[in-house]
């Protein structure tokens, strides 16, 4: 039913734009009202050299009245600014926009539309990427605003919706993956900080990312970016063609991009290339004997090799040998190398196709039609690394250990899987993603008759396909190989429970073949797949009546369609033939329709009012959600150089298709045991000592509300001259009913206080604690937490967003300017729970290892229009270190780690019209993680917020051709 009317509406929509259009062309050439604006066109439409700030200037009357040609343009080409609905450039609000342009991306170094974005002031929050090894979306990228989960930030191409990634973000959450993203079609990004769903929908709490793409060109450009790194690997090369033209009324414009990308592994990096102490190759834990008296739970040493690690030495590239361990007390050897975790990428191997073209098509001119497809293909090659390429026992039944049968001892044995066992230098352990990215538009837009109405009326689709092959372990063949070498089963120990094993210890330290590893790997396939559709219709009209300051701006939009989530779960992952590997998986549809308006109103010459409004509806099968938001923005000048401006505004996220749709999803996460703790310990060093990695299943819940925010912004724009500018904006968001998977942490603690007697063992929490905590009877240890999706969490965020800017008089030495940007976390708070204490997450390193501050600058220099340079540096403020990132601030040795920072360097000569030449360095002083001495952990740096790629030099060679020259 939504669908059928939203056709009649968009059938509707056309058919009065084209008896309009007839009216007028039998009619005299009568026009409105001269078109009257508060605002002049934004720092969005003119060059810049950073980051800015959209400022505004009143305008002191009346605007002339527009000629037919004027109007033409006026109407039909318009830039469309973000954050508003009015379909006119000139109209802004009280909201602060800052603005990157493709002349800031060039000349800052930038490869990459996550370069761009997480190098913002604002993205001050930690993410996972290609450096998190084990991640569950290794092949993909996003930002994170404010600390915020990245699904608070709306992601946009041209101010329309982009599917979300396929794959989920932590393994709970749908995010938008901006690594497939290409960056030379960009004309420029916007970031709109705080609530932006009376605008534009759900997700924007943190903030819009509106990706502006070309527009419109007269001639062609090509570009050809090759880049190496010091040290190696991640070799880059980029060739971008765009091109445009006017066949009358047909207006083409059409890009093409290719970027390829080779792998940077972990041992190419001196930082990473080996550990400080021996990783295991193979090792034999031994934990005591029971009968004997010796067990304690805890490691006591190691069953050393018979025949020493001769065999095993050259695994590794010949890197392995015979080591005890760092711990003094445990007896016995292993066979060890420090080169174990450096084979592991920190960069994938990538390589992407993309292709944009816009069709404008004028009817007359009044009605123009239209359509825009952007389209890329990457494809990806990847690795968590040889750490996660292992076997050992992991028989749940039997706690994951093993006894000898001779000695009584219990054991747990553990065998790395080399390059030399893998073949092809590690290359073969390499997975593939490929993903398919797209979104294209049909639609009209025009103007009703001689009025000042406008009207747009689109249909857009866009989605995401992703496919994945893994190698993987098969649980059967692998454990299969290894009982072969420790022999059958001797049956069960009762006083353990334990099988009882006469290993073959020499058999064990003896390395495999490629053709024994490949009888036991397989390629795993996964995939993914999201849509969106929308339909929308949008009236406005930028002067509805005059006020003392201006013309009245009005929108009016009603928009409709569907949202698709399908990541299927592979069935040996589901059935448990993968050795120690669960996975994500579900799906399902949702339906959508929303209204908006917006009405700006300039009161005064000095004040504008900026109101919108939005009403939003979801339905599933089996609930439906509806939220209303509304937003308010002042704009004062209480004289020609100064703005005041202020906004308060209401957004929401509707609960993420993964929340509502998820499959039960397996995990592994780090847990306390409280009650262990209490009834073994004592209640004494619980964190430190009865923390273990347990399994986690979580589960979907289609009762879900949505999370709801209130935000607000308070600054000023000053100019006191034409060449200097300085923007103050202080934002707050409170978000509340957050979904999150209900706190492990939590469940623990529920646990443990219903088995110590403490909570009634009859009270509904203990009912569902004891339910959703599972342990082994014979140890008492946690095997499984079971989590549902719930609304409880709550956030709150105070920051301060400044810009400053400066050009200097030209001299004969040629024109420099400055820009500096600062983004300040002033607060940031979590509450898990209700009743729950709120974390402060800026000094709590257990749970955010965000920035606190961010600072970039740039100085920029031309001369004769022939040669031009920027200098960019960019500063992160300090971060926890590892053992405050572990333990908690209080904890002997917790600390923080130096700021980081880093410069680039471009430097571009014009030899003739159209053609320049360009050098660019990035990292110019190949500046490496901050020194961590307390890392125990590789690769000894936070990878969600430092890399260790260090210094890439390019080249670049951009070539324009005919109009495109200007």
């Amino acid at each position: 039913m939504l669908k059928r009317k939203l056709v009649v509406a968009v059938m509707a929509g056309l058919a009065v734009g084209f008896v309009s259009v007839a009216q007028a062309n039998s009619t005299s050439s009568a026009t409105a009202p001269a078109s009257q604006s508060n605002t002049a066109p934004s720092d969005a439409n003119q060059p810049a050299s950073g980051q800015s700030t959209q400022d505004q200037t009143q305008d002191t009357g009346q605007s002339a009245q527009p000629t037919p040609e004027q109007k033409k343009a006026k109407r039909l080409d318009e830039v469309v600014v973000s954050g508003t609905l009015i379909n006119n450039a000139q109209i802004q609000t009280a909201t602060p926009t800052y603005t990157i342009t493709a002349a800031d991306i060039q000349s800052h170094g930038f490869n990459s539309v996550q370069q761009v974005l997480q190098s913002a002031v604002q993205a001050t929050g930690s993410v996972q990427g290609p450096q998190q090894s084990g991640g569950f979306t290794q092949g993909a990228q996003t930002v994170s605003l404010y600390g915020l989960n990245p699904e608070y930030t709306l992601t946009l191409i041209d101010g329309k919706p982009i599917s979300q990634f396929g794959q989920l973000y932590n393994g709970s959450s749908n995010f938008t993956n901006i690594s497939n993203i290409p960056i030379s079609i960009i004309d420029h990004i916007d970031i709109i900080p705080g609530g932006g769903s009376s605008i534009y929908g759900s997700a924007a709490i943190a903030g819009v990312i509106n990706i502006v793409t070309k527009e419109h060109m007269d001639g062609a450009e090509v570009t050809v970016r090759t880049g190496n790194y010091d040290g190696g690997g991640a070799a880059e090369q980029r060739i971008a063609f765009a091109f445009g033209h006017d066949f009358g009324n047909l207006n083409v414009l059409g890009a093409l991009e290719f970027n390829n990308q080779s792998t940077l592994w972990a041992y190419q990096r001196s930082f990473t290339a080996t550990s400080k102490n021996p990783s295991a190759v193979g090792l034999i834990a031994d934990y005591g004997s029971i009968e004997n008296g010796t067990y304690t739970g805890n490691e006591l040493g190691y069953v050393s090799p018979p025949n020493g690690c001769g065999a095993m030495s050259g695994l590794f590239n010949g890197s392995t040998y015979q080591t005890a361990s760092s711990v003094a007390t445990r007896t016995g050897t292993f066979c060890g190398s420090k080169d174990v975790l450096g084979y592991t990428t920190l960069q994938n191997q990538s390589r992407s196709y993309d292709g944009l073209l816009k069709l404008k098509y004028d009817i007359n001119d009044k009605v123009r039609l239209y359509s825009d497809i952007l389209v890329d293909w990457q494809g990806q090659k990847l690795t968590p690394g040889s750490d996660f390429n292992f076997w050992g026992p992991i028989d749940q039944q039997y706690g994951g250990y093993i006894e000898d049968a001779k000695t009584t001892d219990i054991l747990y044995p553990e065998r790395v899987f080399a390059p030399e066992e893998v073949g092809n230098n590690y290359y073969n352990q390499l997975g593939r993603q490929d993903d398919l990215m797209y979104q294209a538009d049909l639609g009209a837009k025009g103007q009703f008759g001689e009025s000042n109405w406008d009207w747009d009326v689109y249909f857009l689709r866009s989605g995401d396909r992703t496919t994945t092959s893994t190698p993987e372990r098969l649980a059967s063949a692998v454990d299969g190989y290894f009982n072969s070498i420790f022999g059958p089963s001797q049956g069960v120990d009762p006083n353990t429970g334990l099988n009882k094993y006469n290993p073959n210890y020499a058999a064990f330290f003896t390395p495999l073949t490629p053709a024994q590893y490949a009888s036991f790997s397989q390629n795993i396939s996964g995939s993914s797949n999201t849509w969106v559709n929308n339909t929308r219709a949008t009236v406005s009209n930028d002067a509805l009546f005059a006020l003392p300051g201006g013309n009245a701006g009005f929108a009016f939009l009603v928009e409709g369609g569907g949202q698709a989530w399908y990541e299927p779960l592979n069935p040996l992952i589901a059935n448990g033939d993968i050795w120690g590997l669960t996975g994500t998986g579900g799906g399902g549809t949702r339906s959508h329709y929303g209204t908006a308006s917006e009405l700006n109103l300039p009161l005064f010459k000095e004040l504008t009012l900026d109101l919108s409004a939005r009403y939003d509806h979801y339905k599933v099968s089996g609930g439906t959600n509806g939220k209303f938001t509304y937003k308010a923005g002042l704009e004062y000048r209480p004289f020609e150089t100064l703005l005041l401006r202020g906004n308060y505004a209401t957004s929401f996220l509707a609960p993420d298709m993964a929340a509502l749709f998820l499959g039960p999803s397996g995990n592994f996460q780090d847990v306390t045991d409280y009650y262990l703790c209490a009834t073994q310990g004592g209640n004494q060093g619980c964190q430190a000592n009865y923390e273990e990695q347990v399994n986690g299943t979580l589960y979907a819940n289609k009762q879900l509300k949505p999370t709801t925010a209130t935000s607000w912004t308070g600054g000023f724009v000053w100019a006191p001259v034409d060449r200097a500018s300085l923007s103050v904006d202080y934002l707050h968001i409170a978000i509340v009913n957050e979904v999150a998977p209900q706190s492990a942490d939590l469940l623990m603690r529920q646990d443990a206080q219903c088995l110590l007697s403490q909570l009634p063992a009859g009270s509904p929490i203990c009912t569902a604690a004891l339910a959703q905590v599972t342990r082994d009877p014979l140890t008492g240890q946690v095997t499984n937490i079971a989590q549902y999706y719930v609304n409880v969490s709550n956030e709150v965020t105070d920051s301060l967003t400044a810009e400053a800017k400066y050009k200097f008089d030209r001299t004969s030495f040629g024109q420099f300017g400055l820009q500096f940007d600062y983004n300040d976390m002033l607060k940031h708070s979590y509450q898990i729970y209700p009743g729950s204490l709120p974390i402060n997450q800026l000094t709590n390193p257990l749970y955010s290892s965000e920035f606190k501050t961010i600072f970039s600058g740039a100085l920029s220099w031309s001369l004769n229009d022939s040669w031009s340079s920027t200098l960019y540096g960019h500063r992160y403020s300090p971060t926890p270190n590892y053992t405050a990132l572990v333990d908690g601030a209080g904890y002997p040795g917790a600390g923080r780690v130096a700021p980081w920072i880093t410069w680039n360097w471009s430097l571009t000569y014009t030899p003739i019209k159209g053609l320049d030449l360009s050098l660019l360095v990035n990292n110019v002083f190949n500046k490496m993680p901050p020194n961590d001495p307390t890392y125990s952990s590789f690769p000894y740096y936070n990878t969600q917020n430092y890399n260790v790629y260090g210094r890439e030099v390019m080249a670049q060679v951009d070539w324009k051709f005919g109009g495109a020259q200007n």
